[in-house]
């Protein structure tokens, strides 16, 4: 699995985590952010390697199906990407006040 494809994961389980099963959300969090391997999870819930890899499938799953419903995750990289833009334009002195306020936007 790709770096790129890791971070992209971990991003969905940021957005949308809290939508799915805690187990879901327990085994995506051990894999993705903790970087355990699905046995190191399976020790840690007492559960076999087989339903981490069911809990992780579903969950992984259901955040696409969030994200392709919902758009959140790249509508918030599209906004931190405008807010980066828009501080070239922004003279230095007067930066500090746009920076909190465009920070408010990007969250």
């Amino acid at each position: 699995m790709s770096i790129e494809n890791i971070v992209e994961k971990g991003e969905l389980l940021d957005c949308y985590g809290e939508l799915l099963t805690k187990r879901q959300k327990d085994c995506l969090d051990l894999y993705y952010n903790e970087n355990l391997t699905l046995a190191e999870i399976a020790d840690y819930f007492h559960i076999s390697r087989q339903a981490v890899h069911d809990a992780m499938r579903h969950g992984e799953e259901q955040l696409l199906s969030y994200e392709a419903a919902l758009h959140t995750c790249s509508l918030r990289k599209k906004r931190e990407k405008a807010a980066l833009r828009l501080l070239h334009f922004i003279p230095q002195a007067e930066r500090g006040e746009a920076e909190s306020l465009l920070k408010v936007m990007t969250e």
